[in-house]
C-alpha cells in the first residue's frame, strides 16, 4: 500500500513541477493586453475594423434604417450612435 501512495505522490510531483519550468521561461504577456483579455475586451483595439458585408448592389434592397440597424448589430451598446447605453 505504501508503494502505491509513494508512486502516486511522485507522479503528481512530476506532473506539477515538470511543466512549471517551461511556463516560467515563457515571455510574459503585455499588461495592457492581459487586462483587456481578463475584462473580456478586444485585445487589439487598433486593428482595422472588419469590412462591411453589404455592397453597393445589395444596399439598394434595404432602406437606410435597416442598413444602420445591421451595422449596429456587432457594436457594444456604448459604441452605438444615437442610442442610450
Amino acid at each position: 500500500m505504501g508503494f502505491v501512495v509513494g508512486g502516486v505522490v511522485v507522479g503528481l510531483l512530476i506532473i506539477v513541477i515538470g511543466p512549471s519550468r517551461r511556463v516560467r521561461s515563457e515571455t510574459g504577456m503585455d499588461d495592457e493586453i492581459e487586462t483587456r483579455l481578463l475584462l473580456g475586451l478586444d485585445p487589439e483595439p487598433d486593428r482595422d475594423p472588419p469590412t462591411p458585408i453589404l455592397t453597393a448592389t445589395s444596399a439598394g434592397e434595404y432602406d437606410p434604417a435597416q442598413i444602420k440597424a445591421l451595422e449596429d448589430l456587432g457594436k457594444h451598446p456604448k459604441q452605438r450612435k444615437g442610442k442610450p447605453a
